[in-house]
């Protein structure tokens, strides 16, 4: 039998400046997670009970897990994924784990860079607010963490496309800012 073990994205996926940070999330729990029928109320009554909450369409839940709309009825969990097993029956689940990488941006000079990679206004990524737009030629999600964290979600196999792409902005950024 194979002994399989989970690899990061990528080898390397940090870049550190004062005032700009760019750090490749660790391996994450993922998971889709779609209320069968008729079956959306009893889902978030007890995702409630767990301090879940499964947040609207341009929204965040950012604890005790990051619960992000996927589509209509859909959402994303990541991190520390509560026990689904009571809604066994209620939901149908899939392991995301492997098809997303993240990373985190941090910083006072990182709207500067949203700006540059994002087309949708900065309203749109603020705290708690989680939009799904291109970066280059990625479909990602863009996550407002905090007043100065953001955490950028893309696809798995892309993970050093996107880097690249954050990388290079977060490199002009610094370059135009530095004085």
């Amino acid at each position: 039998m194979f002994k399989l073990t989970a690899a990061p994205a990528l080898s390397a996926g940090d870049y550190q400046r004062p005032d700009l940070s760019v750090q490749l999330l660790p391996n994450l729990a993922r998971l889709s997670l779609a209320p069968l029928h008729g079956e959306l109320e009893p889902v978030q009554n007890y995702l409630e009970k767990l301090t879940i909450k499964l947040p609207g369409p341009t929204a965040a839940t950012l604890s005790p897990c990051l619960v992000l709309p996927l589509g209509q009825g859909q959402w994303l969990l990541q991190g520390e994924l509560p026990d689904l097993a009571p809604l066994k029956e209620k939901v149908a689940t899939t392991d995301q784990s492997d098809a997303w990488c993240g990373f985190t941006l941090k910083g006072v000079k990182v709207p500067a860079m949203l700006e540059r990679l994002v087309m949708n206004p900065p309203s749109t990524y603020a705290e708690g607010c989680a939009v799904r737009t291109q970066i280059e030629h990625l479909s990602c999600w863009v996550v407002g963490l905090g007043s100065c964290e953001w955490q950028i979600l893309g696809p798995r196999s892309s993970a050093d496309s996107l880097f690249h792409a954050l990388k290079q902005t977060a490199q002009a950024v610094d370059a135009l800012t530095d004085n």
